[in-house]
């Protein structure tokens, strides 16, 4: 099993095996405040391989600091892909998911979002966090 892609969007769905996003793939995200909300959605494809396809798994979705530790998640999702008739021994079936936003966030800085299947780590897509800024002050006369 191996992970395929694991981006942040806009907005997400998924819909007759495949996927459709706007305004994916970014990786800094403006708040108004902090504490604030994540406006986001997080787009997973997993490939489940061929000896795989049958068996039940557990997606693990987590959004984790620069220290990894967890602020949001674990979500998880059951999935069993099944292997339909006419799978070609060795072909592996590619399972696709949407975890709607918003998500909280406390403060600013750098974040990851991390995928597991089964407990098995896969490496993070890391993002940023950015604070608003503080007006400028006004000029002492």
């Amino acid at each position: 099993m191996q992970l395929d892609f694991l981006l942040l969007a806009d907005r997400a769905e998924v819909q007759n095996g495949k996927l459709y996003m706007m305004g994916g793939g970014f990786d800094h995200i403006g708040v108004p405040q902090l504490p604030g909300i994540l406006p986001f959605d997080i787009a997973v494809g997993i490939f489940v391989d061929y000896l795989e396809t049958s068996d039940t798994h557990t997606l693990a979705i987590t959004i984790e600091d620069a220290d990894n530790t967890p602020h949001v998640g674990p979500i998880t999702i059951p999935f069993a892909t099944g292997r339909p008739p006419g799978l070609p021994p060795g072909d592996g079936i590619r399972f696709m998911a949407v975890i709607r936003g918003p998500f909280p966030v406390a403060s600013d800085g750098s974040f990851q979002v991390v995928a597991a299947v089964n407990a098995h780590r896969f490496p993070g897509t890391p993002f940023r966090v950015v604070a608003p800024s503080a007006p400028p002050s006004p000029p002492k006369d």
